[in-house]
């Protein structure tokens, strides 16, 4: 069954076949090679080349399994992982490396437990040493989304058997035990929006309007070119805003041009008075200018938009002005220093540490730090005053509001124009602005069950 032991280099070698694949050990000694000859007849064949080494004592029966640690495969699953972009990679390592790595990265795969993974969500969550607030839910769920994914793999590629994240009982951006319920979005109401419109420069308007006409994202607004505003070509079709790219993070810092999020490009419908708004940022300028720019013609950055011009606008919009918010700065006592520093009199900056700028002649707080409170709004209750402080983003939410608030609009409407990937999307951020759909459900069951047929009678 087994050949006759036969010289292989320095070796000896016998041969045979086990369930088709030839078995072919190697010995030291001839003797040794007989003993194996005799071991496989005695199993008529059934057994490996390695359980012959482990009956002969030469091979450990329980090696010490080459499982690699969480920080060694992670990487690798890393750079085989396919379909995202730059910045989404960018975002998976400074994850990995910043709070992954140092909760179990040292541990094998097989070793690391739901408990593991447990104990670091709770940390995320968790305020750190200096009271600062834990991440929010959706910031955990991609922490444990990440995690999941890696562990899904690592049992393909058959590193590990068992995932230990789906021991972990989370749910994916689940509520706080302390939330109550309250809405965290700011949906304004027409008149609120036209009271935010207008404490804009006119030059900022345009902005604005494709933000709350059209519910674009922000990363889709600000990429939008002229060639993406198409005019209506024949009497009963809307105009079109093509919705087609964003920006997307490149992973180095910078930013680059791709397509919408979750692939859902698509051809918004336009009012005419959006039209007309957006027509001199049309006029004489080729299609592939960007359509919305930054006051020296490049593209708009969110950061310097919101310190520059959104807070501003917000500020003027929340003030009345008869009742203007209470200043920050009051006349400086007399016999005062001369020399006064804003942060004697309790004055701090943007960050919170007291300011050292000089205080301005006779008062207590610097030029800067005179004015009311950042966001402070009159305590008045004038008509007028936008007392809400909504972001870009809520732009978009107040369009959803706007658009469920119309019975002729249906959810699967709404979703195509918001760019949700699936309609359960919108369902989850826009449920609350749906009652229609369960109380039409009950008249459904009104109509069926309460018609006039009366009560059965008795055979």
């Amino acid at each position: 069954m087994a050949s006759a032991p036969e010289r292989h280099g320095p070796s000896w070698r016998i041969v045979w076949r086990y369930q088709g694949k030839k078995q072919q050990p190697t010995f030291a000694t001839e003797e040794l090679a007989l003993e194996a000859k005799r071991i496989v007849e005695g199993y008529r064949g059934n057994r490996t080349r390695d359980q012959i080494y482990i009956d002969m004592g030469i091979l450990d029966p329980d090696p010490e399994p080459t499982v690699p640690t969480f920080e060694e495969y992670a990487p690798q699953w890393l750079a085989a992982k396919t379909g995202i972009t730059p910045g989404t990679r960018a975002g998976y390592k400074s994850q990995l490396e910043n709070r992954i790595f140092p909760a179990f990265g040292p541990l094998r795969m097989d070793k690391v437990t739901a408990t593991h993974i447990g104990t670091l969500l709770n940390q995320l969550h968790d305020p750190d040493e200096d009271d600062e607030p834990g991440l929010k839910n959706t910031t955990v769920t991609r922490y444990f989304t990440l995690i999941n994914q890696i562990f899904e793999a690592a049992v393909k590629d058959k590193v590990i058997t068992d995932n230990p994240a789906e021991g972990v009982k989370y749910k994916r951006d689940q509520v706080e035990h302390d939330d109550t319920g309250e809405p965290t979005q700011v949906r304004l109401t027409p008149a609120e929006y036209k009271l935010l419109l207008y404490a804009f420069n006119p030059e900022d308007r345009p902005l604005v309007e494709v933000l709350a006409r059209t519910g674009a994202r922000w990363s889709e607004a600000t990429a939008l070119s002229v060639g993406h505003i198409r005019p209506a070509t024949k009497p009963g079709v809307k105009d079109r805003v093509r919705l087609w790219r964003a920006w997307k993070r490149d992973g180095r810092g910078g930013w680059y041009l791709g397509t919408t999020k979750g692939r859902r490009r698509r051809d918004v419908p336009a009012q005419s008075s959006l039209m007309t708004t957006l027509k001199p940022c049309l006029a004489d300028r080729p299609d592939d200018a960007f359509l919305l720019t930054a006051p020296n013609g490049g593209p708009i950055h969110y950061s310097n938009f919101l310190q520059r011009r959104w807070n501003p606008a917000l500020d003027k919009a929340g003030r009345c002005a008869e009742h203007p918010p209470p200043n920050r700065g009051e006349r400086r006592p007399e016999g005062g220093p001369v020399r006064a520093r804003c942060r004697d009199y309790g004055g701090t900056n943007d960050r919170g540490k007291p300011c050292g700028a000089l205080a301005a002649a006779d008062w207590t707080r610097c030029r800067d730090h005179l004015g009311p409170e950042p966001g402070a709004v009159s305590p008045c209750d004038c008509p007028g005053v936008l007392r809400r402080r909504p972001t870009p983003h809520d732009l978009r939410h107040t369009h959803a509001a706007w658009l469920f608030s119309d019975r002729r609009m249906t959810p699967l409407a709404i979703s195509r124009r918001l760019g949700h990937a699936q309609l359960s999307t919108t369902s989850e951020i826009y449920g609350d602005l749906m009652p229609e759909a369960e109380e039409a459900a009950v008249d459904a069951l009104d109509d069926l069950l309460d018609d006039d047929q009366g009560e059965p009678q008795p055979e």
